[in-house]
């Protein structure tokens, strides 16, 4: 009995043994698949820090996914402590202005989102030079120059974007662009060091510069004219804009650049009979063939399928390859 019984003991410790054995990875992979969320960023700022805070809301497509962190700057200050936590995390980053000229993909932006808005808007005319901050709206500047009497940006009252943004891509429309009027940018760099390019520094091209880093703030050279004259252009041209392009839905504004020769991009699409094509909730506009719109229910995957089919469909007619001017981010 009692070698029996000594058996049955071995077995029964045995059989403890290999069920531990069996239980551990188990437990192991429990742990890990419930692995604590990273603590809350040490670093302060005097703006906002949102967490996985959607992007549709901040760009003029009302679409995309959710942006890691977004950073609402009061100042510049806290444009430094933003790359601070990129660099801090390992993460991107990328600045946003009015969220023009911008695609957020559905899986939204893994990084920090830095938007330029209230707080780094300034604006001051000394003379006939407007300083402007990289927050500012570009419709707003366009109008309070051409009030106070100043000619040069009157043209840019539809431009849906900021004056920072316009400044590192070179926006522009109705003939003139930002490249004629500046005469000094204050970039910032990764690392949060501020310097000042002057205009013989900074090389335009049509919708491009060679601005590397954060655009601050910017010196505007303009001219004197009759604030009438000028209110009575503005008024003119958004007429032009609201009659001929989908101003008042969801869009990025221009989806693809311009190529060189005589036909837009828009008299490409249009030609190719391709005005109110459809995926989902994207559609080419049938007033604009050069604007993509969100009907109410796109999906950043709706809109980049009907870029994809309006590019090949223009290559295959054409022989044109479109570019995209709206950039597109996240994953």
């Amino acid at each position: 009995m009692a070698r029996k019984s000594e058996r049955r003991k071995d077995t029964d410790r045995r059989a403890d043994r290999d069920s531990k054995r069996v239980a551990a990875p188990k437990s192991a992979k429990a742990a890990k698949a419930v692995a604590p969320p990273p603590p809350p960023p040490k670093i302060k700022f005097r703006g906002k820090l949102l967490e996985n805070e959607p992007l549709a809301r901040y760009t003029t497509w009302r679409l995309g996914g959710p942006a890691r962190y977004l950073v609402l700057p009061a100042d510049s200050e806290d444009v430094v402590r933003a790359l601070e936590l990129a660099q801090e995390r390992g993460l991107p980053w990328v600045v946003l202005g009015l969220g023009s000229n911008v695609l957020v993909k559905d899986g939204g932006f893994p990084g920090v989102v830095i938007r330029m808005g209230k707080g780094l808007d300034r604006f001051e005319m000394k003379g006939a030079t407007a300083i402007v901050g990289a927050g500012m709206p570009t419709p707003i500047l366009a109008r309070r120059t051409a009030e106070a009497g100043f000619v040069g940006v009157e043209r840019f009252v539809g431009i849906p974007g900021t004056v920072g943004g316009g400044i590192y891509m070179n926006a522009g429309c109705h003939g003139a662009e930002f490249a004629e009027i500046v005469t000094e940018v204050s970039v910032m760099d990764p690392r949060g060091k501020v310097k000042q390019l002057s205009r013989k520094q900074i090389s335009f091209k049509y919708r491009a510069s060679n601005i590397d880093g954060i655009v601050l703030e910017a010196k505007l050279v303009l001219g004197e004219e009759s604030p009438a004259k000028l209110k009575e252009l503005q008024s003119k041209l958004l007429r032009w804009r609201k009659a001929g392009t989908p101003f008042d839905q969801p869009c990025c504004g221009s989806t693809f650049i311009n190529p060189s020769g005589t036909k837009t991009a828009g008299v490409l699409i249009d030609e190719c009979g391709l005005k109110g094509f459809t995926i989902g909730g994207a559609q080419v506009s049938t007033l604009h063939a050069n604007y993509i719109i969100n009907k109410g229910t796109a999906t950043a995957n709706d809109v980049l399928r009907v870029i994809d089919h309006v590019r090949k469909t223009v290559a295959k007619k054409t022989g044109v390859t479109l570019e995209l001017e709206c950039k597109v981010i996240g994953v």
